[in-house]
């Protein structure tokens, strides 16, 4: 995919924490990829192969809600904000609302997964 770049990331490892900047789009190709809530650090939802996360890094003023932590070995196909928006912008006008529109889904779908 044009502009995603393939990372690897070791089990353990902290793909973003809650709080930072978001400023990356993540698609996980291999492995599994864990988010934690932001105060009690416990796990509240396991992404699988196909599943992208992320998704603030292309909203605006996006900042964590989560930390990500790889569950195993990982590889993604990541994506910067200004890239994504790069990409967009050769795109059909219409693309970039119907995508925004469809991240902010995809926002709220994780923020419902974080309700006790």
């Amino acid at each position: 995919m044009s502009g995603f770049n393939e990372v690897q990331f070791k089990a353990g490892t902290c793909l973003f924490k809650a709080g930072e900047p978001a400023d990356k789009l993540y698609i996980l190709k291999e492995g599994f990829v864990s988010l934690l809530d932001a105060v009690s650090l416990k796990p509240f939802a396991r992404l699988h192969q196909g599943e992208s996360f992320g998704e603030q890094a292309v909203l605006a003023g996006g900042v964590r809600s989560a930390t990500a932590m790889a569950d195993g070995d990982v590889v993604c196909l990541e994506i910067t904000a200004l890239g994504l928006r790069q990409m967009l912008q050769k795109e059909s006008s219409i693309l970039t609302p119907v995508f925004e529109a469809l991240l902010l889904q995809l926002y709220m779908h994780n923020a419902l997964r974080q309700v006790p």
